[in-house]
């Protein structure tokens, strides 16, 4: 489908960059389109309405359209874009006519296992931040080595927003984000994911070591691509580093601090409410679908009635596969499920399967 369809504008417009990649490699619908318009400012503020400026590298203006946000850039008329950081990142879509653009000859490296650089002078935080994205949502590999980062500027909240929206809903978000992490990027600009790094698991279930490179590894299981999803998993073992031991328990606690601080973090980079509520409570009971056996249908019937917990049985999927331990509690815990489903929807019977006696019923 085409993302601005149904978009009143008077202008000629594209999709970019990543949204332009996007639909080349028959990527899912994102909720952020990245698009470009022949004009100029001028020319914008008059074809899109609801137009705003968030003062972002990522457009000149957006506006939200059918609930996703939109960035554009301009173009000038019977000119070339000003070149990207890298060169699949050229590539245009042009919907009225159903066909690519490639305004720099850069299909062969659109085609290459490896993401080559241009040679538009660039800032490197800024050619970082589009090789974490480009990486993350495509199955390609650096060429040559990022130019180191040695400045952070402040960088606006809708940029964070942006940028981890974007590597998150890809399907090698690990990749991105553990490239980030590398030049230094999540310590400064993403603070409250520090320590999980520095933070070891036990390698009888966790092979992979500390909370940072486990919950990366979470997003290699996704079956959805869901950024509400992916957000949990990222966050739900971020309380680890700020827990206390507590007899056996090494982390006491953890789902709790894991939560508050996932709402401190999703709040302070602009995320939709809803958002940031349902990672909240995804976060909050993460460690139940693996204690649904252990506890009695009167103490988790609320817990499975809740629409979004399918959703929570799917990060508990995600969190067993990429553990030692394998998916039998999943299983089990979608069985309980499914018979708590159909008992609910059963008028005879209670929520754990126990007969009710009805009244004028034979």
């Amino acid at each position: 489908m085409d993302p601005l369809a149904g978009l009143q504008v008077d202008a000629p417009v594209y999709l970019a960059s990543f949204s332009a990649l996007d639909r080349y490699f028959d990527r899912p619908e994102q909720p952020i389109i990245f698009a470009a318009i022949e004009g100029d400012i001028v020319t914008l503020a008059k074809s899109v309405p609801d137009l705003d400026f968030p003062g972002i590298r990522f457009g000149d203006a957006a506006t939200w359209h059918e609930g996703r946000r939109i960035y554009f850039t301009c173009v000038e008329p019977e000119s070339k874009p000003k070149r990207e950081s890298f060169r699949p990142l050229n590539l245009l879509y042009d919907p009225s006519r159903d066909s690519y653009l490639d305004p720099y000859d850069d299909y062969p490296a659109i085609r290459s296992d490896l993401l080559e650089q241009t040679d538009e002078p660039i800032e490197p935080i800024n050619r970082l931040m589009d090789a974490a994205i480009t990486l993350s949502r495509y199955p390609k590999k650096l060429q040559d080595r990022l130019p180191p980062v040695d400045r952070f500027p402040d960088l606006p909240t809708e940029s964070l927003r942006v940028l981890l929206t974007s590597i998150l809903t890809g399907a090698y978000a690990h990749v991105g984000l553990g490239l980030l992490a590398e030049h230094g990027f999540v310590s400064h600009y993403l603070p409250e994911l520090e320590g999980m790094d520095e933070t070891k698991h036990s390698k009888e279930h966790h092979p992979e070591g500390d909370v940072w490179t486990h919950s990366l590894e979470t997003f290699r299981y996704r079956r959805t691509l869901d950024l509400t999803l992916t957000l949990a998993l990222l966050l739900h073992d971020s309380g680890k580093p700020l827990a206390t031991p507590n007899g056996h328990k090494r982390f006491d606690g953890h789902a709790e601090l894991g939560a508050r601080l996932a709402r401190r973090l999703l709040g302070r980079l602009g995320f939709a409410e809803s958002i940031v509520d349902d990672v909240n409570w995804l976060v909050t009971k993460h460690m139940f679908p693996g204690a649904l056996h252990k506890l009695p249908t009167f103490r988790t019937e609320r817990l499975m009635a809740d629409e979004r917990f399918p959703m929570l049985l799917e990060l508990y999927r995600c969190d067993l596969e990429s553990t030692y331990r394998g998916p039998d509690g999943y299983y089990r815990a979608c069985k309980i499920y499914r018979d708590f489903l159909k008992n609910d929807a059963n008028p005879y019977r209670s929520a754990d399967g126990k007969k009710l006696v009805r009244l004028y019923v034979d």
